[in-house]
């Protein structure tokens, strides 16, 4: 089968689609025939080799597939041949505190899809049947791989570490990304108040259809002044960041008083530094999110089933043209996802 995979850290160059042996189901595990898998930035980390994640050479990319189960192991029940699924990307142990009190996101010993499996960059993959988590039938193929991540991240975000409640306000760093597109979303069914940001006006229009009241364009416009302009100087309550660098201080000085950031990441800038005065004066929260539960990607697969959220799929590419896909999410042009299809 094909595989994309790398032999060495560095640019898009270095992807490259290998013929390698089909893997084979053990016993509690299934084997899926990808139709799709959803690009992310973690990706992008992981070719460069800055992801902090274990890799070895040859590794095979993608943590993110939708696809139909092919093949059953030993001691599998309630899954059959041909169910539609999107497996949980991680594999957690079930056996730790955190597992054991409903946080298996923060799992001591994980496995991930591309690490502790093969990838999703591939034709077919190889699954714990616990990790399995079933695609509606009125989700399609693509529709699913641009939706876990997304919309999982953004819930988990946006309820479980940020507690966001209806009549709040919520500042959404980069909308046009996968997060940031599915948090209007998710932010808007609930009835908050969204105010967004964007490198371009193309960006903040579409998600201004997604239900966003204001956006902000971060290049003409200075954010913080922005926010405290559409919230007559009070800040908002609660700041949806994943960007770093910058940014991150910017998120800062756009809370209220008693506000909270919920962050998941930093590409523009890992390491940051803040002002720590107005930061304790003004009794602020920074808090750290990581990936999200089975339940939550349940919860936002009930309202795709119904139309109340809507995956974004910006574009989709054959596995042959991975190094394009990748080009064009770190030219950052996509509004919402993009998918490779096999």
């Amino acid at each position: 089968m094909k595989a994309v995979r790398i032999h060495e850290f560095g640019n898009a160059d270095v992807l490259k689609i290998d013929e390698i042996d089909e893997p084979k189901a053990g016993p509690g595990e299934v084997t899926i025939a990808i139709k799709a898998s959803g690009l992310n930035h973690l990706d992008v980390d992981v070719r460069e080799g800055i992801s902090r994640f274990p890799v070895s050479f040859p590794h095979t990319m993608g943590i993110e597939v939708a696809g139909d189960i092919i093949e059953i192991g030993d001691g599998v029940e309630g899954w059959s041949i041909g169910d539609r699924v999107n497996p949980y990307v991680m594999a957690p142990c079930e056996r730790c505190e955190f597992c054991r009190t409903g946080r298996e996101s923060i799992c001591v010993q994980p496995g991930f899809i591309s690490f502790s499996t093969g990838g999703g960059y591939a034709e077919q993959v190889v699954v714990k049947a616990g990790q399995l988590i079933k695609i509606p039938d009125s989700v399609s193929y693509e529709e699913a791989a641009a939706t876990q991540v997304a919309f999982g991240t953004a819930w988990h975000m946006l309820f479980a570490r940020g507690r966001l409640s209806a009549g709040e306000s919520v500042l959404v760093n980069a909308v046009g990304s996968g997060i940031g597109s599915a948090a209007v979303q998710l932010a808007r069914h609930l009835g908050a108040l969204v105010i967004g940001n964007a490198s371009s006006q193309e960006k903040l229009d579409r998600a201004m259809e997604l239900g966003m009241d204001f956006g902000i364009n971060r290049l003409d416009e200075d954010i913080a002044a922005r926010v405290m302009e559409i919230t007559d100087g009070r800040g908002v309550d609660l700041v949806f960041e994943h960007v770093g660098g910058e940014m991150f201080q910017a998120s800062l000085d756009s809370m209220s008083k008693d506000g909270r950031l919920v962050t998941c990441g930093g590409h523009a800038g890992e390491v940051v530094d803040f002002d720590i005065i107005p930061f304790f004066r003004a009794q602020k929260s920074v808090i750290g999110s990581f990936v999200y539960t089975r339940q939550e990607v349940d919860r936002c697969y009930e309202l795709a089933a119904r139309g109340a959220i809507k995956p974004l799929v910006h574009a989709a590419f054959p596995l042959e043209e991975v190094a394009d896909a990748m080009r064009m999410m770190e030219r950052r042009e996509q509004f919402g996802k993009i998918v490779l299809t096999s």
